[in-house]
């Protein structure tokens, strides 16, 4: 059966959706127009991200060269073509991977629970998990992490009821029909049986991830020596940095101040975020000022406090909110500035919006991971900006640098933003009030706001009736609404995959003013239809673009 569910899950994202439940059919399905699309990509196309039931696929909706469609009709139009030539091929061999698992109490801390909960003893649920052959049925939430199945009936095991905060790098969880391993220390919602020694994401690798999707996993159990013995064996060989040259040295890094470029692409299948410019507008027009290409690495300081020393002369750019001064002497922002050996540019924070950027002509010279010098800390993927840190200059200027300053039209940041979004694939899921209250209340942002999301507070919100949502694809932007009946705004450094409902998606065009509000701040969201946050994205990247062509 081709039939399939299209929608679009943001202006750059189209998901195709080929069932409702967790079935080795559906995900071939899945597995089959992942691989038709990878082998005949159309212009535009950035990369494919399989999940249970559904392959999104991202892509650059300004390089579609399409008269008589959107974009995403075009876009549409064309898997559809391909669903109707799928054919069902010859699986490939199937990868089995064994995995070592130290079941000890110390480790296992809810198989106590596990067993009461089955009526069985800790031996018999443990027995019962590494008996089976898992499938990874896709990555997500973290880089490396597999979701696999299928987990018994009868240990199968509802989430905590209030998630811990912190769950070891290696541990093994149970959630409903799922297990799965955390490839890092990270929060956690699911019962822990155990723990590996193993590295499941090792960044000194050149391929960094033990798991792919379609994988099968084996589990074995070991002791607590074994445990240990394997794990002492897992050394990481760190890189040395000559960092004796330094173009410019950071005085004071600030609050938060990380080097930052358009993202990490093409490796959302794996469960890496994107991660990027939090202001992609403001980003961009810093590069384009300082006279380099669009995706060159700047420096985004939240909040202020950075100074840095220039140890030769450059042209820097500043944009985004904050003040910027030079030996102590205030200056514009948004235009290009040039600056001499040993001075000092120092940004300020002035409560206006949360976030400057600082271009240098060449952009910033920090390693390349994954194709991408965006620091995403959770994962290891570079660190904030440290005291004394020596940085430096790059070569990726633009091939047509353009004098823009006169041609700017400059943002302005408001404390209380109307934001407009567009319905969520599960917005009906909602109770009709509910959905008019997303549009006739004022959300307050609350301290619980980072480069991974934005948690707000208003009345709570509420669903038809209780329903949970098999994990699938989410983006920067994505409004999911939570068991709580508040809202949560995902930003640059989002998972990949989630469970809430997706009940609204933010346009894109409000995405660069979104990310300069700060906790406390007051936020109103407008409707409007997909089409039209189509057609303000595609011009908002005609402009950008000419400021690079």
């Amino acid at each position: 059966m081709n039939t399939a569910r299209i929608y679009s899950l943001s202006e750059t994202a189209i998901s195709i959706e080929f069932g409702e439940s967790i079935d080795d059919t559906i995900h071939q399905r899945v597995m089959e127009l992942n691989g038709s699309i990878q082998q005949n990509p159309f212009p535009g196309f950035i990369e494919s991200v399989p999940a249970y039931t559904t392959l999104t696929i991202y892509y650059q909706p300004e390089l579609i060269d399409s008269t008589i469609s959107s974009p995403f009709v075009h876009v549409k139009n064309y898997v559809e073509s391909l669903i109707i030539d799928l054919k069902a091929g010859a699986r490939n061999a199937e990868k089995i991977i064994s995995i070592p698992v130290c079941y000890d109490d110390e480790f296992g801390y809810d198989l106590g629970f596990i067993a009461s909960n089955s009526k069985l003893n800790k031996q018999q649920v443990i027995d019962i998990h590494q008996r089976e052959m898992y499938k990874v049925y896709m990555m997500g939430f973290l880089p490396g992490f597999a979701y696999m199945g299928s987990v018994d009936d009868a240990i199968a095991a509802p989430r905590q009821q209030s998630p811990r905060a912190q769950v070891e790098e290696g541990s093994v969880g149970i959630a409903g029909k799922q297990t799965g391993i955390y490839p890092l220390t990270s929060p956690s919602g699911w019962q822990v049986v155990g723990r590996t020694p193993l590295c499941l994401f090792d960044l000194q690798k050149t391929d960094p991830f033990l798991f792919k999707t379609g994988d099968m996993v084996k589990f074995f159990p070991i002791g607590k020596d074994e445990f240990h013995k394997i794990k002492s064996e897992q050394i990481r060989i760190e890189k040395i940095k000559d960092e004796n040259i330094a173009d410019v040295i950071v005085m004071k890094p600030g609050i938060y101040s990380t080097i930052q470029d358009g993202g990490r692409w093409k490796y959302q299948s794996y469960g890496v975020p994107v991660s990027g410019a939090m202001d992609r507008s403001g980003y961009q027009i810093a590069n384009a000022l300082a006279g380099n290409n669009k995706n060159a690495a700047c420096i985004e300081c939240t909040m202020g406090g950075l100074q840095l020393q220039f140890k030769k002369n450059a042209v820097v750019a500043i944009t985004g909110a904050g003040s910027a001064f030079v030996n102590g002497q205030n200056i514009r922002s948004w235009q290009p500035l040039s600056v001499s050996k040993n001075d000092v540019l120092e940004i300020r924070y002035n409560n206006d919006g949360l976030r400057t950027y600082v271009a240098v002509k060449g952009g910033f010279d920090s390693t390349q991971i994954m194709n991408s010098r965006s620091v995403y800390p959770k994962a290891g993927i570079g660190e904030p900006l440290k005291k004394e840190q020596r940085l430096q200059f790059g070569n990726m200027l633009s091939e047509h640098p353009k004098r823009i300053t006169e041609s700017l039209s400059l943002p302005s940041y408001y404390s209380n933003a109307l934001i407009r979004i567009i319905a969520g694939p599960e917005n009906k899921w909602m109770n009709p009030e509910s959905i008019q209250q997303i549009s006739s209340q004022t959300f307050t942002l609350s301290n619980q706001c980072d480069r991974m999301g934005y948690q707000l507070k208003g009345e709570p919100l509420s669903l038809i009736e209780p329903k949970e949502l098999i994990s699938t694809a989410v983006t920067m932007g994505t409004v999911q609404l939570t068991p709580s009946g508040q809202l949560i705004v995902l930003m640059s450094d989002c998972q990949t995959t989630g469970g809430y409902p997706r009940v609204a998606q933010v346009a894109a065009v409000d995405l660069s003013t979104l990310a300069q509000l700060k906790p406390g701040d007051t936020v109103r969201f407008s409707n409007i239809s997909f089409q039209q946050a189509e057609a303000l994205y595609l011009l908002e990247q005609k402009k950008l673009n000419e400021y690079f062509h």
